[in-house]
């Protein structure tokens, strides 16, 4: 009997072929100046540039327009996984985020995130992965869905298609082309 249990268990673990690294963002697969463009049906075409890494983080800008050029609209510092520890908006905004957001993190995980003004927020996301992209949902500290979604991943673990709804409407992602050096 105990054998069928640690059988089952092990039947489990070992059909379940999708684990942290499956949705993990893979900057050491990146060069500088690869970028992937996305159509946003909110927003419209946008440029997420890799420029490389700054002490522990990893550096993309992000352009509006048809080409990824000119000044970047928000650069986002992230750690080794995709997380996102720092974002900034071209007029100064800013939010951090503690210990990160949380974004490339399976299950349950509780950040804050701070903003220019010194407002703290405490998020809670839980991310589940699922062949080839992650399906997420984030609420606010009173337990409030904010919004939830899926996004497709690629070989990188850059994001392409996908879906937000939230409490700010809902908004499609489509991939138009990435570019690797």
């Amino acid at each position: 009997m105990r054998a069928l249990s640690i059988i089952g268990l092990l039947a489990i673990f070992t059909s379940t072929p999708i684990f942290a690294d499956s949705i993990r963002w893979k900057p050491e697969t990146l060069t500088p100046g690869d970028y992937t463009s996305i159509d946003q049906s909110q927003g419209g075409l946008i440029h997420h540039v890799f420029r490389g890494k700054t002490g522990r983080l990893y550096i993309l800008e992000s352009y509006r327009g048809a080409k990824p050029s000119g000044k970047p609209v928000f650069t986002t510092y992230l750690d080794k996984d995709g997380n996102y520890v720092r974002w900034v908006r071209q007029d100064g905004f800013e939010l951090k985020f503690q210990p990160h957001d949380c974004t490339r993190t399976l299950g349950r995980c509780q950040y804050i995130q701070t903003g220019s003004d010194g407002k703290k927020e405490v998020r809670l996301r839980i991310t589940e992965a699922i062949p080839s992209s992650l399906k997420f949902v984030e609420y606010g500290a009173d337990g409030k869905r904010l919004f939830g979604g899926n996004v497709t991943l690629d070989d990188h673990g850059n994001a392409g298609n996908g879906r937000i709804n939230g409490t700010q409407g809902k908004q499609r992602f489509r991939l138009v082309r990435h570019v690797y050096q």
